[in-house]
């Protein structure tokens, strides 16, 4: 227990990041390792049908160029069939904006992949969505669109208020509840699910836990440890130096 509040709060003030949306001054990366379970009807299959927990690992890594690759990465070493979820985006990080997105997974037997250019403002997908509500914090529902799996759908954003969270070493973090489900409009295709998101209440609001929830199948990941890792930026002087 002692070893994740240190693991939490050493991450917590490394992470800490002053702006929203601003371009990084060297090259960064942010990843943070998940223990993740089943939830619900799918849970009972777990250990004989499908794998029933696994590894997680979210990263966020800036290019130094003002772009930011987001990718969710959820895995098993309990799998035979080598099974996995991926959720990735290329994200603008001057206003936000998911300019590509990708997705694949192998699964019980199925598998697929998608990979689409973005060019309707206001999307997300499942990666760029998390960095997006992890930096704007929203106070009030809004809507937005969600591409999921080469289809894209509204969404509404809800935030559920301030919630004690606990972690796999036993320790309680109060946290940001947000809630990501899907919109029903005439004409648009329905997202049947939700993503449910809590971020701590640090300055980097550290995301402690992702569910996400469909049918019959739900995965819950909660935080394990946190690293971040910076590259700084050659300046002019260095260039020379080097020469």
């Amino acid at each position: 227990m002692q070893r994740f509040k240190t693991v939490f709060v050493l991450a917590a003030l490394a992470l800490a990041t002053p702006t929203v949306f601003a371009t990084p001054a060297a090259a960064r990366t942010e990843q943070f390792v998940y223990h993740w379970e089943l939830r619900k009807l799918a849970a009972l299959f777990g250990g004989i049908l499908i794998p029933g927990e696994g590894e997680g690992r979210l990263t966020f890594e800036s290019q130094g160029d003002g772009h930011l690759m987001a990718e969710l990465l959820i895995t098993s070493e309990h799998s035979e069939e080598g099974e996995f979820w991926r959720y990735g985006a290329e994200i603008d990080t001057d206003d936000g904006e998911t300019i590509k997105a990708w997705s694949s997974y192998v699964w019980r037997g199925k598998q697929d992949s998608d990979s689409t250019e973005i060019d309707e403002g206001g999307v997300i997908d499942v990666a760029s969505g998390i960095y997006r509500i992890r930096k704007t914090l929203p106070d009030r529902p809004h809507t937005m669109r969600i591409w999921s799996e080469g289809k894209i759908y509204p969404v509404v954003v809800t935030p559920e208020g301030v919630e004690e969270r606990k972690m796999p070493g036993g320790d309680r973090i109060r946290a940001r509840h947000f809630r990501v489900s899907g919109l029903e409009l005439p004409g648009e295709r329905y997202w049947k699910g939700h993503l449910d998101l809590w971020f701590a209440l640090d300055e980097a609001s550290t995301p402690v836990e992702i569910r996400f929830d469909r049918t019959l199948l739900g995965v819950q990941l909660r935080l394990v440890s946190a690293t971040v890792e910076s590259t700084p930026t050659a300046t002019a002087s260095d260039l020379q130096a080097s020469r």
